[in-house]
């Protein structure tokens, strides 16, 4: 298949875990087919899980199991594609009667033969199937279609409108002191993968009396589940937030997972939830491989419970003692909690708008920074400006207009003070002003423009520095004084400056395939921002960083903007400053032609490919004979 104008219909898998174990591969279909129209099918609780999305155009609700309702249902839309990710014969049965002619799909449950495009899930000796992620699983259908499936994390995005039907029914969350702590003690596939209620509540109340947490008991609207979060509360010593109460959406569990500091759940569908929105999680694993749902998330702690018959895959337990389960201790539990609310610091979920509140004019705060900003008394713009106990990070060709500082505060939970950047915008030039007005298409003020974007890129799932704070200050009509403040990226560096030690070492085959990895995970990095119809006009290395947990960040926010016209133009110059960048010591002609392919997802060189690269090329001598010409260094030709 090629980018043209099909008619694709994605039938989505029915578990809501499935579902968004699913997305890193309707992501790679959406970027594949971008010139398609994509309809999703699937069940309203899947969709409500799902969205908003940005993989598709159009959505399906399926509301019947009748296969030749929904085939008479589906014949109307002239589908040309069927990408089938859920297994049944229902579903490809339906898509055969529908006729569409191309149904991609694996070959399971007798259906091989409704099938045009035919899949083989992998299995042992033995005739079982092989215990693999369902992000790979699924992948292996994006990647059948030529897609590039480079990137495996899960992705959701939040409806802001669910985060104040949140707040309506939970108006304790505009109070929380401690961490939040979100526990989902029950499951769908049964009980056997659930752990034992007493031990959620003692759980809970340690958690209460160590860190003064905020306990909330996440379950789904049925009788069982109702009957564990009631279990729970009556055996803890503490007042707890049942859910059970006041039944929550799908829409606004994602909005309270979203403010969650821990998120403590049985195998099961709202684990993965978490997982794609980024939030600290200890999963707790019986009588299922953890193989079978891995996602290599770097804040995820798994306990899995160890026994003779484990794991044995069955929904209810067949022995006298649930003895998987059993063995989680909530000593376990509890040690997993302290290394993750007091070792990694709280990060914003992408998809979710970080929240700040206004405590003098124009002055906004993240409110987990008041009291450290106040120990410097920094609680207004006067107080920023007259500012000086920090490093002076004045270089000789910054605008006079501009001061950037560099100094630390004491940020809870973490043990040591965290680093922070104030940067400063004094009455800058009228023509700047007009200039970032023109540009950015609206009447903002300096600092306005760099922290808009490292918002809007954060909710789109591109790591930027987080804003601790931010403020403006007016005359009649133009700016008189803005700021703000950032974290510093913890554990990174950037490009320029340190690259992964498998370019820097002896070229083994090992660092080879470690060289090959990074080169596609920047190429879905860069190809991801331009996604957002951001450019930045100085995507050199300097501006990227990469960090211990090996993710990509950008920086530099002010220099981003979304162009109206000439889209194309930028973009070449933004891959010009990469490839100029890309020290050749390290970077092989080969490597660049690699990075390309992941980027545009093409698999050879076509007129127009070489017609751009051209165009990189030519720019990158330009910007090296300007930088011979004043005695600098060009990193591409060393």
């Amino acid at each position: 298949m090629r980018d043209t104008k099909y008619e694709i219909l994605v039938w989505l898998p029915s578990p809501m875990g499935d579902a968004v174990l699913c997305t890193p591969a309707l992501r790679a279909i959406r970027q594949r087919f971008k010139s398609s129209r994509i309809s999703f099918l699937a069940k309203p609780t899947v969709r409500e899980v799902l969205s908003p999305s940005r993989f598709n155009d159009i959505w399906l609700e399926q509301q019947i199991s009748n296969p030749l309702a929904i085939a008479k249902k589906l014949k109307k839309h002239k589908f040309t594609h069927a990408i089938l990710f859920k297994n049944s014969f229902a579903s490809a049965l339906a898509a055969f009667l529908a006729g569409i002619p191309s149904r991609i799909g694996y070959a399971r449950e007798g259906r091989g033969l409704l099938l045009t495009d035919k899949l083989y899930p992998p299995k042992l000796p033995d005739g079982k199937f092989k215990p693999i992620s369902m992000i790979d699983y699924y992948l292996a259908i994006a990647s059948w279609l030529g897609c590039n499936t480079t990137d495996r994390n899960l992705e959701l995005l939040i409806d802001p409108q669910e985060d104040m039907k949140l707040s309506a029914k939970l108006p304790e969350a505009a109070d929380f002191e401690g961490p939040v702590v979100v526990i989902v003690p029950g499951g769908a596939f049964g009980p056997s993968k659930c752990w034992l209620s007493e031990r959620f509540a003692a759980t809970a109340d340690w958690l209460i009396a160590s860190y003064n947490a905020t306990v909330v008991v996440s379950v789904a609207p049925n009788p069982a589940e109702k009957r564990i979060a009631k279990e729970i509360c009556d055996s803890s010593k503490h007042k707890l937030i049942n859910l059970a109460d006041r039944p929550i959406t799908a829409g606004e569990l994602k909005s309270l997972f979203s403010a969650a500091d821990l998120v403590i759940t049985n195998d099961t569908g709202p684990r993965h939830i978490a997982i794609a929105l980024r939030r600290k999680i200890i999963s707790l694993f019986g009588p299922n491989d953890p193989a079978w749902t891995d996602t290599g998330y770097e804040n995820e702690i798994q306990i899995a419970g160890e026994a003779p018959c484990a794991p044995c895959c069955k929904p209810i337990c067949e022995k006298k003692e649930h003895l998987c389960m059993q063995a989680i201790t909530v000593e376990m539990v509890c040690k997993a909690a302290k290394k993750l609310l007091e070792n990694n610091k709280k990060q914003p979920a992408p998809g979710a708008k970080q929240k700040f509140v206004e405590i003098s004019k124009s002055f906004f705060i993240d409110p987990d920074y008041k009291i450290a900003l106040s120990e410097l008394g920094l609680t207004s713009i006067d107080a920023v400006f007259s500012f000086n106990a920090a490093k002076n990070l004045a270089k000789d060709n910054l605008s006079r207009h501009r001061s950037r500082l560099q100094f630390e505060i004491n940020s809870p939970p973490s043990p040591s003070p965290t680093t922070v950047f104030l940067k400063r915008y004094d009455r800058p030039p009228i023509s700047v002003q007009l200039k970032n007005w023109l540009m950015h298409r609206s009447r903002q003020s300096c600092a306005f423009f760099d922290f808009e974007p490292a918002n809007k890129l954060a909710a789109a799932g591109i790591n930027t520095p987080k804003t601790v704070s931010h403020g403006e200050q007016w005359g009649l009509f133009f700016e008189k004084r803005s700021f703000i403040i950032t974290e510093k990226i913890p554990n990174a560096e950037s490009l320029e400056r340190k690259l992964p030690d498998c370019f820097t070492t002896p070229a083994t085959v090992e660092n080879l395939k470690l060289r090959r990895s990074f080169i596609a995970q920047l190429a879905a990095f860069v190809k991801k921002f331009h996604e957002t119809n951001y450019r930045h006009r100085d995507l050199y290395f300097s501006h990227i960083f990469y960090g211990a947990n090996g993710q990509f960040y950008l920086i530099d926010l002010a220099r981003t903007f979304r162009p109206i016209l000439r889209r194309r133009r930028f973009r070449i110059k933004d891959i010009t400053q990469l490839y100029y960048s890309a020290p050749g010591r390290y970077f092989s002609k080969t490597d660049r032609l690699r990075f390309y392919f992941r980027l545009t997802g093409h698999g050879k060189l076509a007129r127009k490919d070489k017609v751009f690269i051209g165009k990189v090329i030519n720019k990158a001598k330009r910007i090296a004979r300007h930088d011979i010409k004043h005695g600098r260094p060009v990193p591409f030709a060393s």
